[in-house]
């Protein structure tokens, strides 16, 4: 029987839609391990390499994708040999867009190359010509809201870095990702809480919110990259100091050495480019305010959030309740373990107070104007 295909599955033409992705590595390889424990973990032999350099390859791949195409990432974990993903797809968000901003995603995207194959500036002719072609615009606006080319681009880049730290070619992932589509709320947190809890169930750390290489981890402020943290793009400043351009593919993730091996690519902490939870309820109610009855007030209130009243003490508390249930096979936490808030050694209120500073620290710039270097 034919496979079916993913516009089967996915309703792709829709104006956004959420979906839970795998890509699992050849065989089953720990692939994504850290190298020196030769091939059996699916390392080169005395491959020199820091702690958590692939899994950092692929976050900060993530990151870049993220500020460049429609597509945003709620959860994820970056496993030894497979990959756990919930994006949301927004094809509103990049008809929105003007043609300029298109265009320099793309080229963000695929930098135009000089005779060295170095990423180039384009001449004003040439973003001239581009701008007057409507079809071309049309096709790159298209992938821009792409799953399948978002799956693409961060695949295949983990694939052509995995490899030229072994020396070495060949396939790294088995075949095509896995998708499902989430339909509903409940749908949706069951998926975030199974994807941030697969190193506590893999038996990988003790409890959940000390798994590394994770969304849980992202949004308890405890990613700390590898590598030197990339400039935010809000902040000018900061770029400018950091020696970075506006067009983050002119540094490609993972190529940067040193005489002692390779070193971890520049990027952010994942918690400021997720999609935020909503904290909208925690800030009425530390102002004094009454929660907010009406529907279309608390839609407002909680626009670009992965969902209304999903707030992260909310969150915490589904995912501590989950992993004290019994699972053949998998790790629980023994009914006697302290709660998560007590775990980390922090107030719910510290928590929520904590996430409100953080989303006012980092909230979301607006776009660019279209005579900004790259479209944000």
């Amino acid at each position: 029987m034919a496979r079916r295909t993913r516009s089967c599955l996915l309703p792709l033409g829709a104006p956004r839609f959420l979906v839970h992705c795998v890509a699992r590595c050849t065989r089953q390889l720990h692939m994504l391990a850290d190298a020196g424990g030769g091939a059996a973990s699916g390392g080169a032999a005395g491959c020199c390499e820091p702690a958590g350099l692939r899994k950092e390859i692929l976050l900060a791949r993530l990151e870049e994708l993220v500020g460049v195409m429609a597509v945003e990432v709620i959860a994820f974990a970056v496993m030894d040999n497979h990959v756990h993903l919930v994006l949301r797809v927004s094809r509103a968000e990049a008809q929105r867009w003007s043609d300029e901003q298109v265009l320099r995603r793309w080229w963000r995207l695929h930098p135009l190359r000089d005779g060295y194959n170095r990423p180039r500036e384009a001449a004003e002719e040439e973003v001239a010509s581009a701008l007057a072609d409507a079809a071309f615009l049309a096709g790159c606006r298209e992938k821009l809201a792409s799953l399948s080319k978002f799956m693409q681009c961060f695949s295949q880049h983990a694939a052509e870095r995995i490899n030229k730290l072994e020396q070495t070619g060949g396939p790294v992932w088995a075949g095509r990702f896995k998708s499902v589509l989430v339909k509903d709320l409940e749908q949706l947190v069951a998926t975030m809480v199974y994807v941030d809890l697969n190193p506590f169930a893999a038996g990988v750390c003790e409890t959940p919110e000390e798994g590394r290489h994770t969304s849980l981890a992202g949004r308890l402020g405890r990613d700390e990259p590898c590598g030197a943290e990339a400039a935010d793009p809000a902040d000018p400043a900061a770029t400018r100091r950091s020696g970075r351009s506006g067009r983050s593919a002119d540094r490609e993730p993972g190529e940067a050495s040193t005489p002692d091996g390779p070193r971890p690519p520049r990027r952010r902490p994942s918690g400021r480019w997720l999609r935020p939870l909503d904290e909208s309820l925690e800030r009425q109610r530390r102002r004094g305010h009454r929660p907010l009855a009406d529907g279309e007030a608390v839609r407002a209130a909680s626009a670009g959030t992965v969902a209304a009243g999903l707030s992260l003490r909310a969150y915490l508390r589904v995912l501590d309740a989950v992993a004290r249930k019994l699972r053949k096979g998998k790790r629980r936490l023994a009914a006697g373990t302290a709660g998560v808030f007590e775990r980390l050694g922090l107030e719910a209120d510290a928590v929520a107070g904590r996430v409100l500073a953080l989303v006012a620290q980092h909230a979301v710039p607006p776009p660019r104007t279209v005579s900004a270097v790259s479209a944000g």
